[in-house]
């Protein structure tokens, strides 16, 4: 049974039309958080934001709808330009360092008097009701994965383009006299994207050993484009793969094909390593004796709690960045089990912001990879792009994140996108 639609989206489309006869007295505010990075939608960063506009709800006994994508709408008759523009000022700062608010201030937080806007207002209101409905349906209507769903995925992706589902991004460093420098292009397939387009009723992720055979599978069908990452590949490159693909012959004809001057960083899960370790040590020193790098990657803070990382002796390892731990305890409690480890071991990964930059260069880490180095690659390539009027940096960035489809083909000089971030190829 679909569930009813939330109070907000309701009111809100009735406010429209109880407002229509007096639109031309009236404006709405709408603040898009929704299209925020994943690290500053939480319901912490939701509440201060409601603080920074309650002030001005309450003086101006405005209408405030906090939606259920976490976007929030002001309507109100009795808005001045004072008020709009304090709030608006407000709610741009709590944000300033997010790259979709620093970037597009306006799509972000923007006001609309109702008397030329009225349209615009109500189908964006009816939008967030269809978007609710349609999530809903989706939910409903997924279910578990069973084998004969496996066999028939395994079957679909035999025929399938898989360079339209391979997704990358880059990691970087700063160098010690402060400049950027790419340290590899990270390949991995797009589960959401394989789902959408060959399982979009199943759900792929209910069943761990299920799943863990598509992911090896996904492996070698990612090896065997090995030519296709090269090409797009000017600098080393990782691929996330599971221990037990590093002992294939796929894998090792993909060693084979691979430039003398290029290396690869192996990504593995800490979980894979614990149900495998002695596989995890094998792989790691044939890896080594070949001239390449393994990466322990998505570590927590709690990971350092229970296991002694320098005694699995990865060449990296990759720590997921929280806003918590912004927290002085929380820091500290981290920096206490970081003592023991190499900083030029560690990636801060999932970086969505300047203060997670702050954190890490505090804790002498200097390498970094997320949206918001994303969005520093893509300001790197427009800088320079001769077409750089004919797109924005968020499009940029999207088309650098693949490397086949139609999203890449809008991009007009496509070979940019290839560059890392010092902005030329290596010799």
């Amino acid at each position: 049974m679909a569930k009813p639609i939330p109070a907000a989206e309701q009111e809100l489309i009735d406010k429209l039309k109880r407002i229509e006869y007096v639109k031309s007295k009236a404006t709405a505010l709408i603040l898009r958080l929704s299209a925020l990075n994943p690290a500053n939608r939480s319901a912490n960063q939701v509440r201060m934001t409601l603080n920074a506009v309650n002030n001005m709800v309450v003086k101006t006994q405005a209408s405030l709808f906090a939606l259920s994508n976490n976007d929030i709408v002001i309507i109100g008759l009795n808005l001045t330009p004072a008020h709009i523009n304090g709030t608006l000022a407000s709610v741009r700062n709590i944000f300033k360092s997010d790259s979709f608010a620093a970037t597009h201030p306006n799509d972000f937080a923007r006001a609309y008097p109702l008397g030329y806007d009225f349209d615009t207002v109500m189908k964006y209101a009816k939008q967030r009701e269809a978007d609710f409905y349609k999530t809903q349906r989706a939910e409903k209507t997924e279910i578990p994965l069973a084998p004969e769903h496996l066999d028939a995925i395994l079957r679909n992706i035999q025929g399938f383009n898989i360079l339209k589902i391979i997704r990358r991004q880059e990691a970087i460093q700063i160098t010690p006299q402060g400049k950027l420098s790419s340290l590899f292009l990270e390949y991995f397939t797009s589960m959401m994207d394989l789902k959408k387009a060959i399982a979009p009723d199943v759900n792929v992720l209910s069943n761990r050993w299920l799943f863990q055979h598509l992911s090896e599978t996904l492996d070698k069908r990612m090896l065997g484009i090995s030519k296709d990452l090269f090409v797009h590949t000017p600098k080393n490159l990782s691929l996330n793969l599971n221990i037990s693909t590093i002992f294939t012959p796929a894998f090792e004809h993909f060693l084979m094909e691979m430039p003398e001057d290029r290396a690869i960083i192996v990504e593995v899960q800490l979980m894979d390593i614990i149900q495998n370790t002695h596989n995890y040590i094998v792989a790691r020193d044939l890896l080594h004796e070949a001239g390449h790098q393994i990466l322990i990657d998505g570590l927590h803070p709690i990971s350092f709690e229970f296991m002694d990382m320098n005694i699995l002796d990865p060449d990296l390892m990759k720590l997921n960045w929280s806003p918590a731990l912004i927290k002085e305890d929380e820091s500290t409690k981290l920096s206490e089990r970081l003592k023991e480890i190499d900083p030029n071991r560690l990636i801060l990964m999932r970086c969505e912001d300047e203060a997670a930059l702050a954190w890490a260069l505090m804790h002498k880490i200097t390498r970094f990879q997320g949206y918001f180095i994303d969005a520093l690659t893509a300001a790197k390539i427009r800088k320079s792009c001769p077409n750089r009027k004919n797109c924005t940096q968020a499009q940029c960035s999207s088309r650098k994140a693949g490397i086949a489809g139609s999203v890449r083909t809008g991009c007009l000089t496509p070979d940019n996108l290839d560059l890392p971030i010092e902005g030329k190829k290596s010799v």
